[in-house]
């Protein structure tokens, strides 16, 4: 996949046009980008994927605590995987988000992509305050010549996938929901810092992992099973969100601690990536140290079942 940072180089043949934010390229997006493939051959040309950065939401600040489910590298990532030929990254700045509905049609689908066909999602939205629709693209098409598809909204379980609700599952826990609805387990990625060390010194070292992404949405606190890429080897680990109130009863700051099994390596200052497999149980305040091992041992255990069988 070729990535543009601005229209000025950007060329491709026949260019099959969709747009979005594409946050974590999830299920309903793939229906999407599947129908982008179908009309590529059709009409002998390349898939173009046009979205944004940062997200608007960030940008302008409307929720303080908004998260992403993908940073910029993991949608690109994605995309990539999915077979996307070209895609633009423009930045989201004030400058951008004034354009009226007509200007971005004219200025960036018709005289900066040379858009051939333009296939967009049922409740897509673009141009100042979003007031751009289906109907006005449709009609500015016809009058500049390329065409434009509806995709109507698509559906799971008679629930509407969106990001939104993909971010909601992670904030109630249900990780295997998430997995669902993106058809990939829920990851985030970040750098192993120094941390208590209380794991090691009950015989269950931890790695404490702080997020890559501040704009990263966390699941809710509580206990997971997961597994964890390091070097470009996957391993089963058991992993906690949360307080620590058994340790630290008076700290407000939520933190990631994984417990790899069977592994000792030193993995102070490297980057791993968490997959959550399924929620195990909610954080606890426990009595003593020994009642912590106690039940993080049988959280061990309890995780096994969540893991592929050893060949």
């Amino acid at each position: 996949m070729i990535i543009h940072h601005s229209l000025e180089s950007f060329s491709a043949i026949n260019p099959i046009v969709t747009i979005g934010m594409f946050d974590g390229v999830h299920v309903g997006h793939k229906t999407l980008l599947n129908q982008l493939n179908k009309e590529k051959e059709l009409y002998n040309g390349q898939t173009v994927v046009l979205t944004f950065w940062p997200h608007p939401q960030v940008f302008f600040g409307k929720t303080q605590d908004f998260k992403m489910l993908s940073t910029l590298d993991e949608k690109l990532r994605l995309l990539a995987d999915i077979g996307v030929d070209h895609c633009i990254v423009l930045p989201f700045t004030h400058e951008f988000s004034q354009l009226s509905a007509l200007e971005y049609i004219t200025n960036i689908l018709y005289k900066g992509i040379h858009a051939k066909k333009v296939i967009i999602g049922y409740d897509h939205r673009y141009g100042k305050q979003g007031q751009g629709d289906f109907t006005l693209m449709q009609q500015m098409g016809n009058e500049l010549g390329f065409e434009v598809e509806e995709i109507p909204a698509f559906t799971l379980e008679q629930v509407n996938i969106s990001s939104t609700k993909i971010r909601n599952a992670l904030t109630h826990g249900d990780v295997r929901k998430a997995h669902e609805y993106l058809s990939y387990p829920y990851s985030l990625a970040g750098t192993v810092q120094q941390g208590r060390q209380i794991g090691r010194t009950i015989g269950i070292p931890t790695a404490n992992v702080k997020p890559e992404s501040e704009f990263k949405i966390i699941p809710l606190l509580g206990v997971y099973a997961t597994r964890v890429e390091y070097n470009n080897t996957l391993y089963n680990s058991v992993t906690s969100i949360g307080l620590n109130p058994t340790i630290a009863p008076s700290n407000t700051t939520p933190s990631i601690e994984v417990h790899i099994l069977n592994f000792n390596e030193d993995l102070y200052n490297q980057t791993l990536r968490v997959f959550f497999v399924e929620r195990l149980r909610d954080e606890k305040k426990y009595n003593s140290l020994e009642e912590l091992k106690n039940a993080i041992a049988q959280d061990i255990q309890m995780a096994q079942r969540y893991f592929p069988p050893k060949i």
